[in-house]
């Protein structure tokens, strides 16, 4: 298995709602500093649109079904049964390629 670009968006949605979030945020600094010098006391955080990127991400995430639940079950069986059968050189095929792509 290989998992490159864990920051992209899983949720094609996603990338509009943070737009949105994000300029919903830019809205309120432009009126936190049009307001007055009492709504301005108090803790702030800036986020990056990484962070935004990384916490959208995760939202969709853990949102979406885990559509493999039902194969990781039957091989939980298998494993338990001893059944289970995997192939070998497939599984060593796939180590070295995911070792010649780290290398590019």
């Amino acid at each position: 298995m290989e998992i490159k670009k864990l920051y992209g968006v899983l949720d094609p949605y996603a990338a509009k709602r943070l737009q949105e979030n994000q300029r919903a945020q830019q809205d309120q600094a432009v009126n936190r500093q049009n307001g007055s010098a009492d709504q301005q006391l108090g803790d702030k955080v800036a986020l990056s649109p990484e962070a935004r990127l990384l916490g959208a991400t995760m939202s969709a995430a853990t949102a979406a079904p885990d559509a493999r639940a039902e194969k990781v079950r039957n091989l939980k069986e298998q494993v338990q049964s001893g059944t289970y059968k995997p192939d070998i050189k497939k599984a060593a095929a796939n180590l070295i390629r995911d070792d010649l792509n780290l290398l590019r």
